[in-house]
């Protein structure tokens, strides 16, 4: 495979994806323009904070995969490539340790004038009354986002003698528990942290997060910190609450537009700022080039999927065996009802129910959506999009109760009036295996080429059936034959070793007893 990296990563990274074969261009520094020229060549590439994958970039594209060598993906255009089907993953941990040791010491820095006392040495000036600080020991932190990063910021918070106390709507309480951290609402955490530090991701909820309202609630003796994401933290109300003493002082490491196009911010003493240096450490720059050069790597020799940005749900281990299945039944679902659909129910019974399901929707949508979408590759990142652009109705819904089978999931379309279902399960040494087609009990493996005939419960139809097959010279693998009782509805599942024409399902439908003849192709 061809990869670009567009922008620096460790040396090791690098090696990592040359080792396993692959062709790999570094060119730093391109402007959006010249990579819309060169980047239909790739299939996979590799950004850090620099580079904007951009809507325009992606659509020239047909790129398989784009990896952000560390956290925050908001330089790549989501949604630009969710609809194209490129999945796009980040490399989430290596820089979690770097950036909390900076929040951490930007926290010393202002509590104890560091900055302002060194600028201060620099102009040869003894002033030390003037730069008199405040000890960490006994004050409070209040933590906005308790995920990787501020949990590490928790656990040295700790160390250091601080209450800590965090907003994370999110978070599970019992987590909390765990790392002594009370949980508060935003209102009580502005009024009650004497340091104020933001771990969150940037969001369309976090947007602004922190304005002119959230800073006058905080005492005039605190502090704020930003290491997270520019945009997080309103910038001109910071600058007014700074420039009125409104609060003690802040440390932003992340700006809006970085670098910025208003530099008021660094002109304030009591604000201490730095060039987005989160992850800027030896160790984590070796570290999150490695980790998103190896998911790169796996992901496109062996299609498995870590820390994916933009999946309709995680990739849950206990999901995964299910997700082929899920598939074979969209496929096979969209082949008995030939019309267009306009709906798609997928229901997961059984113990999957308690899993995020909707990863197991989007694989039977891409299923059902593979024949008819020509002009696109259709897969788990773009299926719900896509069928949502055709106006086609998707319903997600699960039930733990499931009385034949440990796990099942059914898939039901409905196509101009007409409702069509297949169910499958995992049973055990067997493997995954159809257990229903439209209510009517059967057991065969999704694999292969198949008959499935809707007939009347009557003698002579499976010998009628036998004769046109064998006249045609189509060989019989296996049969399946289910009925609603006797002299009633039933349906007959040939497995065939090799497809049918359409003049043969013709001559099927017009035998005696028979009311449909569909060809599925698995």
């Amino acid at each position: 495979m061809k990869i670009l990296i567009a922008d620096e990563i460790s040396e090791k990274g690098v090696s990592i994806l040359k080792n396993s074969g692959h062709t790999i261009d570094v060119r730093p520094g391109m402007k959006e323009d010249e990579l819309v020229k060169i980047i239909g060549d790739y299939d996979a590439m590799i950004v850090r904070s620099a580079t904007k994958a951009t809507r325009k970039i992606i659509e020239a594209s047909n790129l398989k995969v784009i990896g952000r060598a560390g956290v925050g993906v908001d330089n790549i255009d989501l949604d630009a490539a969710t609809e194209k089907g490129v999945l796009v993953m980040n490399a989430p941990s290596g820089n979690i340790i770097s950036t909390a040791e900076l929040a951490t010491a930007l926290m010393f820095t202002l509590l104890r004038n560091i900055s302002q006392a060194d600028r201060s040495m620099k102009g040869q000036k003894w002033e030390k009354k003037k730069f008199s600080g405040r000890q960490v020991t006994g004050k409070t932190l209040g933590i906005i986002g308790l995920g990787k990063v501020g949990t590490e910021v928790a656990k040295r918070a700790q160390g250091l003698g601080l209450t800590v106390i965090a907003y994370d709507p999110l978070i599970a309480p019992e987590l909390a528990v765990r790392l002594h951290v009370r949980l508060v609402n935003l209102d009580m955490l502005l009024s009650q942290a004497d340091v104020i530090t933001i771990h969150t991701t940037l969001t369309p909820q976090t947007k602004d997060l922190i304005g002119a309202e959230q800073l006058g609630k905080m005492k005039k003796s605190a502090f704020l910190i930003n290491t997270a994401r520019g945009g997080i933290v309103n910038e001109e109300a910071l600058f007014q609450a700074l420039s009125e003493k409104k609060i003690a002082g802040a440390a932003i490491d992340v700006f809006t537009k970085e670098p910025p196009e208003d530099w008021k911010l660094s002109q304030l003493d009591n604000c201490v700022v730095t060039p987005h240096l989160g992850a800027s450490t030896k160790e984590a720059q070796e570290e999150v080039g490695s980790e998103i050069a190896e998911q790169i790597d796996v992901y496109l020799r062996k299609g498995v999927v870590k820390n994916a940005m933009n999946l309709p749900a995680a990739l849950d281990p206990v999901l995964i065996p299910y997700l082929d299945l899920a598939n074979k039944l969209g496929v096979m679902g969209a082949q008995l009802a030939r019309n267009n659909v306009s709906a798609i129910e997928v229901k997961c019974s059984g113990e999957i129910a308690q899993r995020d399901t909707k990863i197991l929707a989007a694989s039977a949508v891409a299923g059902m959506l593979t024949p008819i979408i020509e002009e696109k590759s259709v897969n788990l990142i773009n299926a719900l999009p896509l069928a949502k652009e055709r106006g086609i109705n998707v319903v997600n819904i699960t039930s733990e109760e499931s009385p034949k089978f440990k796990n099942l999931i059914e898939v039901a379309f409905t196509s101009d009036g007409d409702k069509h279902s297949v169910a499958g399960t995992e049973i055990g040494d067997k493997g995954m295996r159809i257990v229903l087609v439209n209510g009517h009990t059967v057991e065969f493996e999704p694999k292969g080429t198949f008959l499935f005939i809707e007939h009347l419960d009557r003698p002579g139809v499976i010998g009628s059936v036998g004769t046109i097959l064998g006249k045609n010279n189509i060989n019989i693998a296996h049969m399946d034959v289910a009925r609603n009782k006797p002299r009633g509805d039933a349906v007959m599942i040939l497995s065939i070793d090799e497809p049918m024409s359409e003049d043969v399902i013709e001559q099927l439908k017009e035998a005696e007893n028979i009311r449909e003849a569909t060809q599925i192709i698995l």
